[in-house]
C-alpha cells in the first residue's frame, strides 16, 4: 500500500514538473513573441522618421527658389540674379551640432576618376577631410550628418547628429569647386540640370563633366542622396569604409541596435518633382493664362538658360522644359 502511495505521489511531482516546464515554455515563447511585436513597431516608427527626413530634403530641394528669395539677414528680396534654381540640398554638418556653418557651408569633393581611390570621390562629406570636428579631424574617415536646420530661414530637418548623410557634390546648395566666375555670386554648380547628369562617372575626365550620380546601395547605382540611422552602435562597418558604395542590412531583431536603415534619393526621386516643379513654372511664364510673362530668355533667372556673365543662377530649365506637357 505504501509503495503505490509512493509511485502515486512520484508520477503527480512528475506531472507537476511537465506541466510547469509546458507552461515555462509557453511563456517563454509569448515572451519572445511580443518582444518582436514590440521590435517590429519600434523599426517601423524609426523606418517612419527616417522616411520623414528625407521627404523634408526633398521638399527643400523643390523649394529653393522660395527659401532664397530674401537675404538671410534683414529679409529684403534678393534679385531674381542670385535666387537659386531647384534641386539642391543643404551640406552634410561634420560635427553634430545641426548647423552647416563655416567649412561646412562650403562643401565640396570634386570627382576624381583617375585617382587612385576614385570610390572616394564625387559626393561629400570628403572622406578624407581634414577640417571640422568629429570623425573630420583627420584621424580617421569623415562622416556627417543630415544638419538639424537652416536657422536663417526657419528650415528644420532632423534632430542634430542623429542620421547620417551623404550627397552627391554637385547637388549641394553651396559647393566651392563649382563657383561661379569671378567667384562672385552664389557658389552653386552651375548648371543643375537633367542633360549634365548622365553618364559612367569612372569615365569622366573632370569634375564638370556629365556622369550619373554617383552614390550607389546595394549595389544599384543613381542615388543623389544617402540617409541612414545607424542606431546608437554606430555605422557598420561596410558604411563607414569612405566610399560611396553603402549596404542597408536585415534589422537583427535579437540585437538592440540592429544593423544600418538607410533610404536614399535616386535621381528618379529628383527628377520627378523637379520636373513637376519646372513644368508648372514653364505655365506660369509661357502658358495661355501666364502669371508673368517678363521673364524673357535674356534676363536673369533660374528658370532661364545658364550664363556665368549674365545669369550665373540659370540653370538651362528653359531649354529642357520643351519635354513639359
Amino acid at each position: 500500500m505504501d509503495v503505490c502511495r509512493k509511485q502515486n505521489g512520484f508520477v503527480l511531482m512528475l506531472f507537476i514538473v511537465v506541466v510547469v516546464i509546458v507552461a515555462a515554455l509557453w511563456v517563454s515563447t509569448k515572451h519572445q513573441s511580443l518582444i518582436s511585436v514590440f521590435k517590429n513597431e519600434e523599426l517601423d516608427q524609426e523606418l517612419y522618421a527616417l522616411k520623414q527626413v528625407r521627404k523634408r530634403l526633398l521638399n527643400f530641394a523643390t523649394l529653393q527658389p522660395e527659401i532664397y528669395m530674401t537675404d538671410s539677414g534683414s529679409g529684403n528680396l534678393e534679385g531674381s540674379d542670385k535666387i537659386p534654381g531647384v534641386g539642391y540640398f543643404p551640406c552634410p554638418d561634420l560635427d553634430g551640432d545641426g548647423q552647416t556653418t563655416g567649412v561646412e557651408d562650403n562643401c565640396g569633393n570634386p570627382l576624381l576618376p583617375a585617382s587612385a581611390e576614385p570610390q572616394k570621390t564625387g559626393f561629400v562629406p570628403d572622406p578624407y577631410l581634414n577640417v571640422g570636428l568629429g570623425s573630420c579631424n583627420g584621424a580617421g574617415v569623415c562622416t556627417g550628418y543630415v544638419p538639424r536646420e537652416i536657422s536663417t530661414y526657419n528650415i528644420y530637418f532632423a534632430p542634430a547628429g542623429r542620421y547620417f548623410y551623404f550627397l552627391d557634390e554637385r547637388f549641394s546648395t553651396q559647393n566651392t569647386n563649382y563657383n561661379n566666375v569671378g567667384g562672385v555670386g552664389p557658389k552653386r554648380y552651375a548648371p543643375l540640370y537633367p542633360n549634365r547628369l548622365g553618364g559612367d562617372p569612372l569615365s569622366a575626365t573632370s569634375s564638370t563633366d556629365s556622369f550619373d550620380p554617383v552614390l550607389t546601395l546595394n549595389g544599384v547605382g543613381g542615388y543623389v542622396a544617402i540617409i541612414i540611422d545607424a542606431g546608437d552602435d554606430g555605422l557598420d562597418a561596410a558604411n563607414n569604409d569612405g566610399d560611396y558604395n553603402f549596404v542597408s542590412g536585415t534589422p537583427d531583431l535579437s540585437d538592440s541596435e540592429g544593423a544600418d536603415q538607410i533610404v536614399g534619393i535616386t535621381y528618379e526621386d529628383w527628377i520627378a518633382l523637379m520636373a513637376h516643379r519646372v513644368c508648372v513654372e514653364k505655365g506660369r511664364i509661357e502658358g495661355v493664362d501666364a502669371d508673368y510673362t517678363d521673364i524673357d530668355h535674356a534676363l536673369p533667372h533660374w528658370y532661364n538658360d545658364y550664363n556665368a556673365t549674365t545669369n550665373p543662377s540659370g540653370g538651362n530649365w528653359r531649354t529642357w522644359g520643351i519635354v513639359c506637357p
